[in-house]
């Protein structure tokens, strides 16, 4: 009998194993959050407004945070007003909101080949039909695909996409393309949901979010501040457009709101000036860790699997040789010590090619070499197996 596939529960609870070097799951280093800022809100909050911490606020978020994330996408080309913005339960929470709310069972979705497995999981519990587009660093494809996938008959009732930094292949959307895709997408009636979750990663060529090119009549933006400011936090939002009232009752329903102390301690953050820093020296510390990994990676793989490099972020997409590969290669590394993801969770349809996502930022920088060597080690000797 065929093993169950893994599930995005599975990877969290990998990560509370300390003998485990884990390069799976998609979490970024604790070493590096901003605890003196954070500690700082924190106290100020309390000093300031402990009352109102601790009481029922609105369903939407608390407005100073809303504001305050006003004014951060403002910084990003992207311009709305507070009362546009719903505050969620990390960038999950606002995924499940929007998907919930526009799509039923049975519609047809276009997202990208590989994609983030928590949306696929979260599109499956929905009930959707998949119609997907390949995308990968080098293979990024133009409007003219995207556009096939949109026009193929039944027509899909969403169109998802993480444009910068896709997870897990790091793939960016080109700037000059994302106003052609709202155009396009606005006049076939298909909305975009948007995951920029890691766009602040990319540094600062990143282009626009697609929300830049749009009035809030297609493009439902979902992000949070999980990859680079606390994911404890778990604070989270989205841009539903004219969504908003649909979706907002839909979270109140839920959850009637988020934790209210989370979101006046990242508002205070936010409104510190501290997190331009703090991005910088994020991106500088991954793409250092990227380099190491990516350097042992170009020297130890077998012919005929690569590692593709995507300019951003603290994930590498390693590909190549038979999808066969993909559960041994996990399970033996696991065996010694070192847990990596199969790509296969990443599709939804089965890979033609075996791949693997690997995190650059949470193991130690020794941990890292040792962990993406025996990675190599284990990739090698299975390849071989397979001859």
């Amino acid at each position: 009998m065929p093993n169950p596939p893994i599930r995005l529960l599975d990877l969290m609870r990998q990560t509370e194993d300390p003998h485990v070097i884990n390069l799976a799951a998609g979490i970024p280093s604790a070493d590096f959050l901003p605890l003196d800022a954070l500690r700082t809100a924190l106290e100020g909050e309390l000093a300031s407004r402990a009352r109102e911490m601790f009481s029922y606020h609105r369903p939407e978020g608390v407005s100073l945070l809303r504001e305050a994330i006003r004014d951060y996408l403002g910084v990003r080309g992207v311009n709305v007003q507070s009362d546009q913005i719903l505050v969620t339960t990390g960038c999950s929470g606002a995924l499940a909101t929007m998907m919930n709310t526009v799509l039923k069972r049975g519609d047809t979705v276009v997202c990208e080949a590989p994609a983030y497995y928590g949306q696929l999981e979260l599109l499956r519990a929905i009930g959707v039909k998949f119609r997907t587009v390949n995308t990968a660093v080098g293979q990024e494809p133009d409007p003219a695909k995207w556009e096939k996938a949109l026009k193929t008959k039944p027509k899909p009732k969403l169109l998802v996409v993480t444009s910068t930094l896709s997870n897990p292949s790091g793939a960016t959307l080109k700037e000059e393309w994302r106003p052609r895709m709202v155009e396009m997408c606005r006049k076939m009636g298909v909305p975009i949901l948007e995951d920029d979750i890691y766009g602040d990663l990319l540094g600062r060529g990143r282009p626009k979010p697609l929300r830049a090119y749009d009035d809030g009549s297609t493009v439902l933006y979902v992000t949070s501040f999980s990859k680079t400011v606390a994911p404890g936090l778990r604070i989270g939002f989205a841009l539903p457009g004219k969504w908003m009232d649909v979706a907002a009752d839909r979270q109140c329903r839920q959850t009637i709101h988020g934790g209210v102390p989370p979101e006046f301690i990242t508002a205070s953050f936010l409104r510190s000036g501290r997190m331009e820093g703090h991005l910088e020296m994020l991106r500088s510390v991954y793409a250092k860790r990227r380099e190491l990994a990516g350097g042992i990676l170009s020297r130890e793989l077998p012919e005929g699997v690569r590692a593709d490099d995507p300019s951003g972020g603290y994930m590498l997409w390693v590909r190549g040789g038979g999808p066969g590969l993909m559960e041994e290669v996990s399970k033996q590394s696991l065996a010694k010590g070192v847990a990596v993801v199969g790509g296969g969770i990443f599709f939804a349809n089965p890979p033609k090619e075996a791949c693997f996502r690997l995190n650059c930022a949470r193991a130690t920088p020794e941990d890292l070499a040792r962990g993406v060597g025996i990675f190599c080690e284990v990739l090698k000797s299975a390849v071989v197996r397979k001859k």
